[in-house]
């Protein structure tokens, strides 16, 4: 039986990464770049766990999707950051980290449909969900301001995004 690693011990590294605290001065959604990552990684982490993924992958790959400066876009605006992002993301984490099959196609295919990547893991299609959700709940709670999001509507968005990586991962192996 595999022992159980916590997030700390999953993480260490790569939050102790000199390159990668460089996203903590990074906007976006409203908030920082790390403070994104975190919550994403932290919420993938948990439901890997309960549904028993490669948690520890599915992690690692959260914690690495946006792994990238604003001045790595170049000329790159709009939605077409949606599409190379991750692209720079993966080039960043394969230069400062080891990474497996997994990582590598969970990251490449985050922003999935506008990207065409599509992820071919169970681990993949999980932190595509989850990071969607996550920047929806944050754009509204801190870029737009237009809504306050409570915490019984936070609830019902993680549990949205659980019922949709169920239906959408049905029949996979």
């Amino acid at each position: 039986m595999k022992k159980d690693i916590s997030f700390e011990t999953i993480s260490k590294d790569i939050l102790s990464n000199r390159k990668f605290q460089r996203i903590s001065t990074q906007k976006h959604h409203g908030i920082t770049r790390i403070d994104h990552t975190l919550r994403v990684s932290k919420y993938v982490y948990e439901i890997a766990k309960k549904l028993n993924l490669d948690y520890e992958s599915a992690t690692r790959a959260a914690l690495l999707h946006d792994f990238f400066t604003d001045d790595e876009y170049g000329n790159v605006k709009g939605l077409a950051k949606g599409v190379v992002h991750p692209d720079i993301a993966l080039i960043n984490a394969k230069g400062e980290f080891e990474i497996n099959a997994i990582v590598e196609n969970a990251i490449e295919s985050h922003m999935f449909p506008l990207n065409k990547t599509l992820p071919r893991y169970k681990e993949s299609w999980l932190l595509t969900v989850v990071d969607k959700s996550v920047a929806i709940f944050e754009c509204l709670a801190y870029k737009f301001s237009c809504v306050k999001i409570t915490k019984e509507l936070r609830t019902q968005m993680n549990l949205a995004a659980i019922l949709l990586f169920y239906l959408i991962t049905m029949g996979r192996d």
